[in-house]
């Protein structure tokens, strides 16, 4: 049986020849800066690794590693280390804690929805994964690598 991740490199296969990643002692405690190639050109990314008190990982975020598209417009601040950094990680009741479980049903989780758009956006999202992933892929556009890789 094929894996979706199977299925998709057959469409849109891609390599990581470039890959700079650092620990960090306050959430996210994983950075990275990587470059994916693909057939259309290299497409870099900012990626932050959430993890728990086990060790675990429990989120991930990512952007596009280009002026305009990160978390912080601070060009001299490369790993993000400002604390008034713009990511969903930290926003994100039940992240960062002991066990790093949220729980998009919970009454917390309810109430964070309905003071913060940013985390209602993303309960919706989480609570329907693959048609808010298809829904905002097929609403991106066909220059959705330019805009996110800068080609």
């Amino acid at each position: 049986m094929t894996s979706i991740g199977g299925l998709l490199k057959q469409f849109d296969p891609s390599t990581v020849p470039t890959r700079d990643c650092r620990a960090f002692a306050t959430q996210p405690f994983g950075r990275c800066h990587v470059v994916f190639a693909y057939g259309g050109g290299a497409c870099p990314i900012y990626e932050e690794f959430t993890f728990n008190d086990q060790g675990e990982m429990t989120f991930i975020e990512a952007w596009s590693d280009l002026p305009g598209l990160l978390p912080t417009s601070a060009t001299a601040d490369r790993w993000a280390e400002d604390p008034g950094v713009h990511r969903l990680s930290t926003k994100i009741p039940g992240l960062g804690n002991a066990t790093g479980q949220i729980d998009l049903a919970a009454d917390w989780m309810t109430q964070a929805a309905a003071r913060d758009p940013e985390i209602a956006d993303f309960v919706a999202r989480a609570n329907d994964f693959w048609q808010t992933w298809y829904d905002a892929y097929q609403a991106a556009g066909s220059d959705l690598f330019k805009r996110g890789c800068g080609w």
